[in-house]
């Protein structure tokens, strides 16, 4: 009988133990899932995305209607908006951070990272802290608000980096589309003329699109090209009777030895319209001008050429 009661305690012992560890390791579990819980299944419930920067580099992106804001007052660029959910959407854990190399990636991850914050429903749901690379440039360092330590993080099938989708330069997330807004009048007016001419050709524009925005940097101030004369102001008025002018100036060609018999670039030029300095290709004005039949003044070098 004593054997049996010890037999029989030694087993109720055993089951408490079982018992105990298996509730510490579903808690334990449950907290490792919740700091592992990178991705949004339903992007399209994702209101606003915020990102932000150690150097104080800001952008908002909401979601009004079918349309997405940038920073309260720009047309986002849709591509880039739809890379970013499916972003959000389909990254996933490729592995942990080997305990060695932990240290230093939390270091720099300190120092420079990316916040992002998504939103549904103007209510913040994650925060998800973003750094660089691994150094085959397969991963992306990523960490949880609240979590203990960052994890490698990818998109299965795809082979790169995630952490350049998450930019937080304005000018990338804007839309390149030249006008925006539905235009209800245009005229335009050529350097050295007084009349404005007057276009009912307003799809052409609404389907142009520059190919960058400009910033000053150490070789290049905005202000030195928008002191040039340009040779064509191009006045528009939307639905809202908002009017705008977009200055095009002519730009000087980049390989000056190739191109040392053009006294300009032949397939770009600057744009200038409500503070922002655009990179604009002729091509896409192209039908606009055909329509106009302005081709000998708008690129007066096609005229000689068909001699």
């Amino acid at each position: 009988m004593k054997k049996i009661f010890f037999y029989t305690l030694i087993i109720l012992i055993l089951i408490i133990f079982v018992i105990i560890g298996s509730k510490n390791y579903n808690q334990t579990s449950s907290l490792r899932m919740d700091a592992r819980n990178f991705a949004v299944s339903d992007t399209n419930l994702i209101t606003k995305i915020t990102l932000k920067n150690r150097s104080l580099e800001y952008v908002e992106l909401s979601r009004i209607g079918d349309n997405w804001i940038l920073n309260d007052s720009l047309i986002a660029n849709q591509n880039l908006i739809n890379t970013v959910l499916k972003t959000i959407k389909e990254m996933r854990i490729k592995s942990p951070i080997a305990r060695a190399a932990l240290p230093n990636v939390i270091k720099r991850m300190a120092i420079q990272n990316t916040e992002l914050n998504i939103f549904k429903k103007n209510k913040k749901i994650k925060t998800i802290y973003i750094g660089g690379e691994t150094p085959d440039q397969l991963g992306t360092f990523m960490m949880i608000h609240g979590a203990k330590e960052p994890y490698i993080m990818h998109i299965p099938g795809f082979n790169g980096y995630l952490s350049s989708r998450f930019s937080c330069n304005q000018n990338i997330w804007r839309s390149k589309q030249i006008f925006t807004q539905k235009i209800i009048k245009a005229e335009y007016v050529f350097q050295n003329t007084v009349d404005y001419i007057a276009t009912n050709n307003l799809s052409e524009l609404k389907s142009a699109y520059c190919e960058s925005f400009l910033t000053d940097n150490e070789n290049f101030e905005i202000k030195n090209i928008t002191k040039r004369n340009p040779f064509l102001k191009l006045k528009t008025i939307d639905s809202e009777g908002n009017v705008s002018i977009l200055y095009c100036i002519r730009k000087k060609p980049v390989n000056k030895e190739k191109y040392k018999d053009h006294k300009y670039d032949r397939e770009r030029f600057y744009g200038f319209m409500n503070n922002s300095l655009m990179l604009i290709q002729y091509k896409q004005l192209e039908s606009f001008i055909q329509k106009e039949a302005i081709t000998d003044k708008f690129m007066p070098w096609k005229k000689l050429n068909s001699f």
